[in-house]
């Protein structure tokens, strides 16, 4: 005992963690105890949340039981209880799964349950899966058991089902049968919830086991599972489904989708997918393209087996698919098409979406194979076709299947419909759209007059299953010229048609298949109320009072079903809480009243003395009243109440207290309908009690407060009505008419006209009379409209209830009383809002409505046309008969406005008046929703009013007033037909549309600013020569005036003749004087007013300039706010206030209309051009309707004023509000855009200068942000803008030519080029030279391909220039002339064209001067370089580049742009790039000596370099290909020479546009980009290689590649893409060799050059100018080995012209001098070399005294560094001599043979490593062996490759570690300086491991097909050998890590240089000639 005492003195922690059992145990219990009172967030919990896994493992058995009873409450209840789910989960694995007592298994599963309920599944079903590799049986079966029970409790939503199946197998074939049986079950349970899914995984179970569990499918329940436990975050659904159940019990059924029911697995997804392309035979491409069929054959079936996987791997299927369409295409072996057509098919099932990047060509290829005539061709291409359409969308195809049904063939026309007619089967309405089935349809009604039968049938059939899919309706239309017997046949087809779902399955029913109304009754459809909103509650939302009440939000969207007297009123009861509670059960509810009542309340109340019953409710009563709103368990309280006698007790007293109770807790607890459910009937049984009757009302009263009206109206009147007692019935009457005064018309109409219905069928005369009394209440909310209902009543009753609507005829319903807001909302000012909201109420809504659609066929509307009036009377007729019958319709009546229009243009008069009569009725049938055919009926009605017989004129004018009184003016003067109207000089049209414009004008809101189009027809009508017309224009002046202000008559008058203007000016006068102060209240209380002027009256726009429109938001707002009341009469608006509408506080913008919808009308021609020459009040018209809905009142009163200074105020604004409304800036730059042109028009200097500096800052604000100017913005500014470069002042022009330098990084140069030059047809000179310079400028930067839309046309425009009489366009015209020389030479003459005599001479005198000019970089250009690029600040999602026009993407509407190299040669034809013969070039050369190329060769080539900027991807590569094969061979390379520069050159620009569009196009294939990138870098980098064409490149076109490579180097969206680094790293290689083999002073001027460029630009980032340097770094270190061959005076020209730019003493204010110091550092390094003899290197330098150059030279002199010079030049004149002193030793002939082995092996892929040892060993027996004549002829990466590997073997030797990836070059001498420089131009990781680069270099040996296992000789190569960087001679595999400034794993390939070794040469050659061959064979088939 002392040690019991000892433990029990421990706090729990403390005891949970005790050495005894019983300790423990006693600690467990203590826990569970603990754990029930905490609240969720207690910190109790997290003492023991580490202690949770030793809980579930105790030891003892009996203790351990107890522990997870106190597990599960740690986990029901804590809120940190997921963070111990993995520990826990792994100890009940092992320790609980396998217990041997029942419970304690039973408790560990409901523990994992519990996790799962708290949303950790995925831990627990990763350690259930862990489980299963268990090796006890026990514990396996138990993992498996608790998988399937969260499989059946949670779903296939929640357990992921995948793992799960992949286990299976496994499991089934368990030696443990137990473990077997369990799994059985699982699988049962797996199919129960995916179904068929899981049948295709059952093909790895064993026959017997299939049959069994088939078996057992069988007999499973043919419903859908459903999740019958839910996650925490689930409650929601899980109510849902709760109130579901409860309706279904009920009887009631629902439509609503069954969120928790299992969802559609697809077996596809559950599939491991395989990677066939990885399987393929190594030999697959070879055998498909042999001659053989037989092996062609092989490779087939091969690739046929592998395409039956039902889910294959993505991968690149591009080299693939091309094969197989190939044989589809070209072989001639019938079985072999079949085979390839299986084989696509097979692929594209298994890849299916994976597969749309290649199901275009794959389609037009099976297209045109369908005329092939082999059954079992066609039928494999049928199948594989399907299959294609299935991965891609019928858009996508539809050019090729429309091509195809014009085919010749006769065979491809008949597949192709009936290919179109099966996808036509797959189609919905959506997918099938208008704008596509006119287009099918015009080609398939062509081939039904096919004179082939099957192509007829075949078109019938698409036809007919494309009518299906849209119904007849909708594609009648495209088959006007079908005649009946072909119609016929259509229809025919459309009846056999079966549709098909996703799956192939054939659709559940063909209205539903055709998504139209196909089948649908031809009787009229009543369209009933807004779904569920009879049901929606108005409870007063409030607390749960127990976990089982849920408040429920109904959906917000929805509308109620009856309201207040407004749609808000909707609103606000949409957005009331709806308290959703379960039903407790009974021994939850006796637990709960015992605890709420005390001692023996609870007996007493049902004792069968009524004094202890009375005493009872007292105590009961006292109880609840006591208790607080939220503590309050409502469902418990009524259900006491109701116990036995309940509310059916015999003394009046007991049951009033029990009545007045249950209304307090209506009234004060959370009441829901479950509650209701239990009180209403009786409740309802005691409204006709004598006594108690009273009470019973009340208390329904709270209900209805608390759930809604609407519910407990409906329960009422149901159970009134089912009680067959007149009094209650009659009680209930009285009871609903109250409250429907006191809460409004908040209920369903339609049950209760019914119920009313059924009580004036009572025999009763007190339920009759209720029933009526009723009615006249209901009456007041919805007037005449709710006599219509009971026309068909007997005349005796209808004449009571007419007596009853008479009596409350002129009584308005009062305000709600009750019902109005939830309990607490504590806002006064909103709830009085509320109140007046609601009693605006859209009665029109509650009318139940018929759809007449189905009876407005097309034959009735033909009728109505008919030449016959006897026929169109009789249409007439049947209108009105369906209008009479249907009483109410919905606005869904289709083209019948249209048909109507026309009859009251009828000339038969009686036509007319029938029409205006159906017109009539019409508006009244529809209501309000009228409005979307008034401007249709309206105009009809109001020409109407001019005819001649007065009886139709007031028939049409009571027509109109309907159709007004239920809609609004606003659609007749936005459409202008008012205006129209009075045009028309009929004088008894203008008398009475004028005497009715009188009469609703003055009480009407304010109308759209159109109305001011009715100023000048009115004032004609004060000269109409018909007095009335001329009377009745007076008395409008004054409606007219209240909407449109005095001044804008007065504006208008001033137009008029003298003769009549002063006659007009009085009267005008005399009705501005009959003005009203203010205008006409409301009748509501309006604001107050606005105070008048006093001299003069005020009217509505009297504060508005004639020009500004009133502002459309508040007319929306006020539109919004206004509902149509009672019986239709319109409300008159409220006052404005005009100190809140100048003081208009809000954002000066918005984006309350998005900029790309203003570029769909303007593109749609919904709105005028941006075109003019002159501002038209037009455009300033639009200009403002467009900006008024983005800019507030104060901005758009400035912007839009007649005073400059308030033009000024407004670009104040703007300029302030730039930077803090940006995004609002971007969304409304094209209106910006748009006032600034307007504004280029006004001669203020002053506010000119603010615009153009606002511009200036907006658009580097738009370069900062990398935004691109979108086509329609651009034509809508740039124009004007280049007409103000015309401007007399220099500072205007100054800023316009900074304007277009920000404009080129903003918008792309080319499309800028194209605006400049059609600036050059003004007729200002200043105009035309300042383009000119322009154009010379983006020549200059860009090259000549910027010339749009050729070089030659741009140029001739250019020359045309140099005859103005003009000097300064001259001189602009000549030096651009001379700019595009310098860049093409003698081409630019024949793009001039023939310029007469003076011209040319004048433009030869030019091209003379600038020649003897010397050449350098630029110096003090006036003019901005506006053309060239700059770069921009760097910023996190921008992607990083020095040109940034180049690189803009448009993200809005993106267009491809390129640029093309004009070949304008009339003698060359434009071939094919494919039949260019390379063997044909190489025979045409002449003999290597000769330098003069034949015309004819260099054409060609100059051809085929051109096609490498076109636009197309392929043909890019494949010139590229061509070029390849010339620079692979050094002789064919030399044809080369002549054309390096424009090679180069135009490599640059495609590098350009693949950056500036293709990286940005989402229709271009990455892939594509990526393919296209590795090319030109390959042929760049090869070219770069050959020392004659890299020395041949100028400084130039080496400046603009670097700077391409560079931008591409700094490009971050390539590192997103998977093959992005690698193109890096490439780029990388590319630039550094560059720099290392071109013409060192040429690449040195061009990094100089472009150093100083960079230094000058204010946007260069830091990262570009780093990269430049650091390049220069590179050949500075270079210098001492290349000073010889260094044209040192050009190089300190170069410095002498960065220094001259930018002065030394001009860095002081930089942040760094970087650039200076490197300049500088050239300069020492020269001295440091040349000595005193680098002073005689200045002769270029003029004034070289007066030079920065020199003084600085002279300083570095002054060291003493010649005697440094001196001792380097003889220590390099010593080892010159000394290279060949090497001592030689010959080799015996065995010796040099076992050399020539070793050489064999190094050179093999497989012996690479055996051959270095071999060699190494050599070497240690030879020390003084020379290698090199077996070297020699190889490559130098060979060498350094052999000499590298010999030293890693030495390391290894000697047992130091050595990193594999390092491959730093063999020479000692450069080791050093090429490693400390590594990091390169863009940096590199040199920390990574040795183990990494290798991973990675095979990683991208084998993506590249350069894995060991290939053998390298006699491979064909692949048709695009380009793709490889590898591939292009010795371009990547030349390149060594040290050169790789990136990342040191390029990609190379050190097998590919046994090519290179001598013995190797013949192989060489040979695969040259097979390639040669494979172009010429590929030349022929095309």
């Amino acid at each position: 005992m002392g040690d019991d005492s000892e433990w029990m003195k421990l706090p729990t922690d403390e005891k949970v963690q005790h050495k005894v059992w019983k300790a423990r145990l006693a600690g467990y219990e203590e826990a569970t105890k603990l754990f029930k009172g905490l609240e969720e967030k207690s910190p109790e919990f997290g003492k023991y949340g580490g202690l949770m896994r030793k809980f579930v493992i105790d030891s003892n058995a009996v203790a351990q039981e107890k522990a997870l009873d106190a597990v599960l409450l740690f986990v029901t209840n804590s809120h940190t209880a997921g963070r111990s789910c993995a520990d826990v989960m792994n100890g009940i694995v092992t320790k609980c799964l396998n217990a041997s007592k029942q419970k304690t298994k039973d408790k560990a599963m409901e523990t994992i349950m519990m996790y799962v309920e708290i949303e950790k599944q995925e831990a627990v079903q990763e350690a259930l899966m862990a489980g299963l590799e268990n090796k006890q049986p026990k514990i396996v079966v138990g993992c498996i058991t608790a998988l399937r029970i969260a499989l059946r409790d949670f779903g296939t939503k929640i357990i992921t089902v995948k793992p799960i199946i992949k286990v299976l197998p496994k499991l089934l074939e368990d030696r443990d049968k137990s473990v077997r049986e369990e799994t059985k079950l699982l699988c049962i349970e797996l199919y129960r919830w995916i179904g068929a899914a899981l049948k295709p995984q059952m093909t790895h179970f064993k026959p017997v086991q299939v049959q069994e569990l088939e078996t057992e499918f069988e007999k499973l329940p043919s419903e859908k599972a459903k999740q019958a436990r839910f996650l925490r975050s689930q409650q929601d659904l899980k109510a849902k489904m709760e109130e579901e159940a409860l309706n279904e019990e009920a009887g009631g059924g629902g439509d609503a989708e069954d969120d928790g029911a299992s969802e559609e697995i697809d077996a596809y997804e559950l599939i491991e997918a395989v990677d066939i392309l990885a399987l393929l035979p190594k030999d697959f491409y070879d055998k498909i393209e042999a001659k053989k069929w037989q092996e062609r054959k092989e490779a087939l079936e091969a690739l046929q087996k592998l395409t039956e996987n039902p889910k294959i791997e993505n991968g690149d299927f591009a080299p693939l698919i091309k094969c197989v369409l190939k044989v589809i295409a070209k072989d001639t072996n019938v079985m072999l098409v079949a085979l390839a057509g299986k084989c696509l098919k097979g692929i594209a099932v298994g890849l299916r979406k994976k597969f749309s990047p290649y199901a275009g060509n794959s389609m037009s290829t099976i297209i045109d194979k369908f005329k092939e005539k082999k059954p079992a061709v066609v039928t494999a291409l049928r199948e594989a076709s399907d299959a294609v359409y299935q991965t891609t969308t019928l858009e996508n195809i539809s050019e090729d299947c429309v091509a195809a049904l014009e085919n010749k063939n006769p065979q491809i026309r008949a597949e192709t419909a009936l290919f179109l007619g099966r996808c036509f089967q797959r189609c919905t309405q959506s997918s099938l759209p208008k704008k596509m089935l006119k287009m099918f349809c015009t080609s398939l009604l062509k081939t039904v007059n096919d004179t082939t039968g099957e192509v007829r049938e075949a078109s019938f059939q698409a036809l007919g299953t494309a009518m299906k899919v849209v119904t007849e309706k909708n594609i009648t239309p495209f088959l006007n010229d079908v005649d009946n017997i072909k119609m016929a046949k259509i229809q025919e087809c459309c009846t056999n048609a079966v549709l098909l779902n996703a799956k192939g399955e054939p659709r559940g029913g063909s209205a539903a298949a055709g998504g139209g109304t196909a089948s649908a009754p031809s009787g009229p459809k009543i369209v009933k109320p807004k779904a569920a909103a009879a049901k929606q509650p108005e409870a007063k939302p409030s607390a749960p009072e127990s976990s089982s009440a849920k408040v429920v939000k109904p959906g917000g969207k929805k509308k109620p079903a009856a309201g207040g007297k407004g749609g808000k009123a909707g609103k606000k009861g949409s957005s009331k809480e709806e308290v959703v509670e379960n039903a407790l059960s009974d021994e939850a509810l006796e637990e709960k009243a015992a605890a709420l009542l005390p001692g023996d309340t609870l007996a007493s109340l049902t004792s069968s003395n009524w004094k202890e019953r009375l005493a009872g409710m007292e105590k009961m009563t006292q109880v609840v009243k006591g208790l607080a709103r939220d503590d309050i368990p409502c469902q418990v309280c009524v259900r006491v109440i109701d116990r036995k006698p309940g509310l059916k007790d015999t003394n009046f007293q007991v049951l009033k207290l029990r009545l007045e109770l249950i209304a307090h807790l209506a009234k004060n607890s959370v009441f829901s309908k479950r509650s209701a459910e239990f009180c209403l009937s009786e409740i309802v049984d005691k409204i006709g009690d004598v006594k108690n009757g009273g009470a019973a009302q009340e208390a329904l009263s709270c209900i209805a407060e608390a759930i809604g009206l609407d519910y407990v109206s409906q329960e009422v009147v149901k159970l009134a009505f089912t009680q067959k007692n007149p009094k209650n019935q009659s009680e209930a009457l009285n009871w609903l008419a109250l409250s429907v005064k006191e809460f409004g018309l908040k209920i369903n109409i339609k049950p209760m006209l019914e119920t009313i219905k059924k009580a004036f069928a009572a025999t009763n005369p007190a339920v009759r009379t209720s029933a009526i009394s009723l009615l006249g209440v209901v009456y007041m909310y919805m007037g005449s409209t709710l006599r219509t209902f009971f026309e068909s009543e007997k005349p005796a009753l209808l004449q009571q209830i007419d007596a009853e609507f008479e009596k409350v005829k002129d009584q308005k319903p009062n305000p709600p009383t009750r019902g109005l807001s939830p309990a607490g909302s504590g806002d006064g000012d909103e709830d009085d809002e509320e109140k007046e909201e609601a009693q605006e109420v859209a009665i029109e809504d509650l009318v139940p409505r018929t759809d007449i659609i189905e009876k407005i066929t097309p034959e009735l509307l033909e009728q109505m046309a008919d030449k016959n009036w006897k026929e169109r009377g009789e249409a007439l007729s049947k209108v009105t008969a369906i209008l009479n019958e249907a009483k109410f319709i919905t606005a869904n009546i289709g083209t019948l406005p249209d048909s109507l229009k026309l009859r009251l243009a009828d000339s038969n008069k009686i036509m007319v008046n029938t029409t205006i009569g159906i017109c009539q009725t019409l508006g009244t049938a529809m209501g309000p929703h009228c409005k979307n055919h008034v401007r249709v009926i309206a105009p009809g009605l109001i020409s109407c009013m001019g005819d001649t017989k007065p009886q139709v004129r007031t028939a049409a004018t009571n027509a109109l007033n309907v159709w007004i009184d239920q809609t609004t003016l606003t659609p007749l003067v936005e459409s202008e037909a008012l205006s129209d109207a009075l045009k028309v000089e009929n004088p008894n049209l203008r008398t009475e549309l004028l005497s009715w414009l009188c009469e609703k004008l003055p009480t009407h809101r304010v109308l759209p600013t159109e109305i001011r189009g009715c100023i000048p027809n009115v004032l004609a009508c004060l000269e109409d020569r018909n007095g009335d017309v001329r009377k009745k224009a007076q008395d409008a002046l004054v409606p007219f005036m209240i909407h449109t202000g005095y001044d804008s008559f007065l504006k208008a008058s001033s137009k008029l003749k003298p003769a009549s203007k002063d006659q007009i000016m009085a009267i005008l006068e005399k009705a501005r004087g009959n003005l009203p102060a203010k205008a006409p209240k409301s009748k509501k209380s309006a604001p107050a007013a606005a105070p008048t002027q006093a001299s003069q009256p005020n009217s509505r726009f009297d504060d508005i300039e004639d020009d500004e429109p009133a502002p459309a938001k508040e007319t929306k707002k006020e539109q919004a706010s206004k509902k149509v009341v009672g019986k239709g009469k319109a409300k008159a608006p409220a006052a404005s206030n005009k100190k809140k509408e100048e003081e208009d506080l809000s954002p000066i913008m918005t984006v309350t209309v998005p900029k790309e919808q203003r570029f769909k009308e303007e593109r749609n021609l919904k709105v005028l051009k941006w075109n003019f020459t002159e501002i038209r009040p037009e455009i300033i018209e639009q200009l403002n309707l467009q900006m008024e809905k983005n800019f507030n009142k104060t901005i758009m009163g400035h912007l839009f004023h007649k005073d400059f200074k308030f033009h000024i105020k407004a670009i104040e604004l703007l300029s302030k509000n730039l930077e803090n409304l940006q995004d609002e800036t971007l969304a409304n730059l094209d209106l910006i855009l748009k006032w600034y042109t307007l504004r280029f028009y006004d001669t203020n200097p002053s506010m000119l200068n603010k615009a153009l500096g606002y511009l200036q800052d907006l658009f580097v604000m738009l370069a900062d942000i990398d935004y691109h100017l979108h086509d329609l913005e651009a034509a809508a500014f740039i124009p004007y803008l280049i007409i103000k470069v015309g401007d007399s002042k220099d500072n205007v022009r100054r800023d316009v030519r900074q304007i277009f330098k920000l404009l080129c990084q903003v918008y792309p140069a080319s499309k800028m080029f194209t605006h400049l030059i059609d600036g050059l047809k003004s007729k200002n000179s200043k105009q035309r030279a300042e383009c000119l310079e322009e154009l010379g400028c983006l020549i200059d930067s860009y090259g000549i391909a910027i010339c749009q839309p050729t070089p030659g046309q741009a140029l001739k425009s250019i020359a045309s220039q140099i005859s103005d009489r003009d000097n300064s366009v001259r001189n602009a015209a000549l030096n651009t002339i001379v700019i595009a020389y310098g860049l093409i030479d003698e081409q630019v003459f024949k793009y001039v064209g023939n310029l007469n005599d003076k011209d040319m001479s004048f433009l030869q005198e030019r091209l003379k001067k600038a020649a003897s000019k010397p050449k350098g970089p630029k110096i003090n250009n006036e003019r901005p370089q506006s053309a060239r690029p700059a770069v921009q600040p760097q910023q996190p999602s921008v992607v990083q580049r020095p040109h940034t026009a180049q690189g803009k993407v448009n993200h809005t509407a993106h267009k491809k742009q390129f640029l093309d190299v004009d070949i304008d040669d009339s003698d060359i034809s434009t071939p094919d790039l494919i039949q260019v013969d390379i063997d044909d070039i190489y025979e045409k050369l002449p003999t290597p000596t000769t330098t003069v190329k034949p015309r004819p060769l260099s054409t060609t080539i100059g051809f085929v370099i051109s096609q490498i900027t076109n636009k197309n991807i392929n043909t890019c590569i494949q010139a590229l290909a061509q070029i390849d094969e010339v620079l692979k061979d050094k002789e064919r390379s030399e044809i080369l020479i002549e054309h390096v520069d424009q090679l180069v050159l135009l490599l640059s620009m495609q590098f350009k546009m693949v950056y500036s569009t293709c990286m940005g196009d989402e229709s271009t294939s990455k892939d594509d980009v990526i393919r296209l990138y590795r090319c030109l870098l390959c042929t760049l980098l090869a070219t770069f290689q050959h020392e004659e064409l890299a020395k041949k490149v100028s400084k130039d076109i080496l400046k603009d590649t670097l700077n391409s490579l560079v931008t591409i180097l700094l490009d971050s969206r390539l590192m997103d893409l998977d093959e992005g680094p690698q193109v890096v790293r490439t780029v990388n290689v590319t630039v550094i060799k560059i720099v290392e083999n071109a013409d060192y002073t040429n690449i040195m001027s061009a990094l100089i050059s472009l150093l100083q460029d960079c230094a000058g630009s204010e946007t260069c980032t830091p990262k570009f100018l780093e990269l430049i340097m650091k390049c220069l770094w590179r050949l500075m270190r270079m210098l001492p080995n290349t000073i010889n061959e260094l044209n040192i005076e050009r190089t300190l020209l170069d410095c002498h012209q960065f220094l001259r730019a930018f002065p030394s003493s001009s860095w002081k204010e930089r942040s760094s001098d970087l650039p200076l110091r490197t300049i500088k550092t050239i300069l020492h390094s020269l001295a440091t070399l040349k000595g005193k003899k680098i002073l005689t290197h200045t002769s270029l330098i003029s004034s070289s005294e007066n030079s920065e150059i020199e003084a600085y030279l002279q300083k570095i002199l002054k060291n003493d560094v010649a005697s440094t010079n001196a001792k380097n030049d003889e220590m390099n004149t010593e080892e010159k001599p000394q290279k060949p002193s090497k001592s030689r030793v010959s080799f015996s002939k065995g010796t040099q043979d076992s050399l020539g082995e070793i050489f064999k092996k190094i050179g093999s892929k497989e012996n690479t490593k055996e051959g270095l040892n071999d060699l190494y060993d050599f070497k240690k027996k030879h020390p003084d062996a020379d290698l090199m004549p077996f070297l020699k002829k190889t490559s130098q990466f060979f060498q350094d490759y052999v000499e590298r590997g010999l030293k890693n073997i030495e390391l290894e030797r000697e047992g130091k570690k050595f990193n594999s990836g390092d491959v730093s070059t063999s020479s000692t001498a450069t080791t050093t300086s090429n490693s400390s420089t590594a990091a390169g131009i863009a940096g590199s990781n040199t920390d990574s491991t040795a183990n990494f680069y290798l991973e990675r270099l095979k990683a991208i040996r084998s993506q590249c097909g350069l894995d060991n296992s290939g053998q390298q000789t006699n491979e064909k190569p692949q048709p695009l050998r380009p793709l490889k960087l590898s591939e292009s001679g010795n371009n990547s595999s030349t390149c060594s890590s040290t050169e790789s400034l990136t990342v040191s794993d390029i990609n190379y390939k050190p097998e590919e240089e046994e090519n290179e070794k001598p013995a190797a040469s013949a192989v060489d050659v040979t695969g040259l000639k097979m390639r040669l061959e494979r172009i010429k064979q590929l030349s022929n088939k095309n």
